[in-house]
């Protein structure tokens, strides 16, 4: 009898959070500031231990000063490419992440892991996002959003 006087209450209102997520809003891709990263890195033959090592500072270093919502690496089975995937909120997040990459303790040494081959950015990039990018002689290949959606 115990149980079933604990189990109703918590049925009861322990779905209340499902319904919570129904509450998010959703909006068009087109008109979201967000912009997202998708960074294709050659590990340059580096071991896959030093790698994930690497990686793995970067990610507590970037989570404690950062303002991305998303930041991972994801490493290929044989270990000599990784993906990096980072989402800012707009570009001027962005931006403030780029000035603290060139300007912070990690840019030669993450130059001494990996070797960027693609460097795409998706969403609604913004001219000054872009011409900082290009004056600081990163490649990017843009690309705009044609359809989806952002649920916050």
């Amino acid at each position: 009898m115990k149980k079933l006087i604990f189990t109703i209450p918590f049925i009861l209102f322990g779905c209340q959070g499902i319904e919570s997520t129904n509450e998010l809003s959703v909006l068009d891709n087109s008109d979201s500031e967000e912009v997202t990263f998708i960074i294709e890195l050659d590990t340059k033959n580096n071991n896959p231990e030093v790698v994930e090592e690497f990686t793995q500072y970067l990610s507590n270093f970037i989570v404690q000063r950062e303002p991305s919502s998303v930041y991972g690496y994801f490493i290929s089975q044989n270990g000599s490419k990784v993906t990096l995937i980072e989402r800012y909120n707009n570009s001027k997040d962005g931006i403030q992440h780029g000035i603290d990459f060139i300007n912070g303790p990690n840019f030669d040494k993450f130059f001494e892991i990996f070797e960027i081959e693609k460097f795409i950015v998706l969403g609604n990039a913004s001219e000054k996002f872009k011409e900082f990018s290009k004056e600081n002689g990163f490649i990017i290949e843009y690309r705009e959003s044609i359809g989806g959606y952002v649920r916050r």
